[in-house]
């Protein structure tokens, strides 16, 4: 069944053998020709930088031990009633995967011993019983009749057809989203609380998670990077396409 998906977000996500030597400017600069918006220091994101990119908006971030390109939407779900979609799967697709491939190449990038392709997937439908009937066509193992707050994770390994020796979890995850916005005013001359509640967003939602499996500690050939993430993006997609197979 082919569903006409929309993207929230799409990461690309690296785990260096050693993040220390990681250097947020020249991994940025390798592929951005312009400077970021806006940089970040927190607690648990060392580093993140962030700019205008497509339909969207790219983030650097960099952690403890992971380095990550987030796509994501320029809203990122500010209005709870609005679906944060950046745009269709297809065209968010061709554009982020010339993009990966670009970092890949260009970067001189770190020794690198795990990767993975992560995105979340939304397609808007008018109604709860619309979405969950779209969802038992893509797991057909499941009795969705009549189901609510139903949500189901599964991940089935496989083994990379691009390198002898890796393998690859295709970790998804299917739900029925629905979003209201809800605003309350308050008078403090009455003391009164006006709640009004506005719009109702409903989609099905699959989150994607698809990622060498962590057990390996060599580093993954340099020359086979842009050809694994591939792998990983197609894998992700045939989850998108034909659902929970083996």
């Amino acid at each position: 069944m082919r569903i006409d998906w929309h993207v929230e977000t799409m990461r690309i996500t690296v785990f260096p053998n050693d993040i220390t030597v990681a250097d947020m400017p020249k991994l940025w600069d390798s592929v951005m020709n312009k400077e970021p918006e806006t940089i970040h220091f927190q607690k648990d994101v060392i580093d993140a930088r962030e700019v205008r990119f497509g339909n969207g908006r790219m983030v650097l971030a960099k952690q403890n031990d992971r380095i990550d390109w987030h796509y994501l939407s320029i809203r990122d779900g500010a209005d709870s009633a609005q679906l944060p979609i950046i745009g269709k799967l297809e065209e968010e697709l061709n554009a982020f995967s010339e993009f990966a491939n670009a970092w890949f190449i260009l970067s001189n990038l770190l020794s690198i011993k795990r990767l993975a392709f992560g995105s979340v997937l939304l397609r808007p439908v008018n109604t709860v019983e619309e979405g969950y009937s779209i969802l038992a066509d893509m797991l057909p193992e499941m009795n969705l009749k009549g189901a609510r707050d139903f949500n189901y994770q599964v991940n089935r390994r496989r083994n990379s057809s691009v390198e002898i020796g890796i393998e690859v979890n295709r970790l998804s995850k299917w739900n029925v989203h629905s979003g209201q916005l809800v605003t309350v005013e308050v008078n403090p001359m009455q003391g009164q609380h006006i709640t009004t509640t506005t719009g109702l967003s409903i989609a099905c939602r699959l989150e994607l998670d698809i990622n060498t499996f962590p057990e390996r500690t060599a580093p993954l050939p340099p020359d086979k990077l842009s050809d694994i993430f591939s792998e990983l993006i197609n894998l992700g997609l045939e989850i998108s396409e034909q659902g929970d197979i083996a």
